[in-house]
């Protein structure tokens, strides 16, 4: 979004985690896969509350997560004030892809065990913010 390397986040804007965000918003978001193969982003995190970026990204299964209290507004609508959008801009990623098979990693593993060598079990690859703009310029 806006030529730069966003992720979106739905957030309840009356969770610790929006104090977190306001009080320190560099951040670190991991992801893992089965496969063992992993990326972690840092960056900068804001809470968007404006409702037109709310109803933007809104979806209906919200609600169950935030429920109706029942006093007309804070229904778990797109419209409901507790709803808000955490936006990440992303600085730097690293991520790993998986080179082996899992038997194969269970096999550099047990070898690094015995060896004292740390297993290649994985590509690991680091972008810089100006990396990352290029990816996403050329998209």
């Amino acid at each position: 979004e806006g030529g730069g390397v966003n992720l979106l986040f739905h957030t309840n804007t009356e969770s610790g985690k929006t104090d977190d965000i306001k009080s320190d918003p560099k951040i670190n978001i991991a992801f893992l896969n089965p496969t063992g193969e992993w990326a972690s982003v840092s960056g900068e995190a804001t809470i968007v509350t404006d409702r037109e970026t709310v109803r933007k990204y809104y979806a209906p299964t919200l609600k169950a997560w935030l429920g109706d209290l029942e006093d007309g507004t804070h229904d778990g609508g797109p419209e409901d004030p507790r709803i808000g959008v955490i936006k990440v801009e992303a600085k730097t990623a690293t991520y790993a892809i998986a080179t082996k098979t899992m038997l194969g990693r269970g096999v550099e593993i047990a070898k690094g065990t015995l060896t004292g060598q740390a297993p290649n079990v994985n590509k690991l690859r680091e972008l810089s913010e100006e990396e990352l703009q290029q990816c996403f310029s050329d998209s």
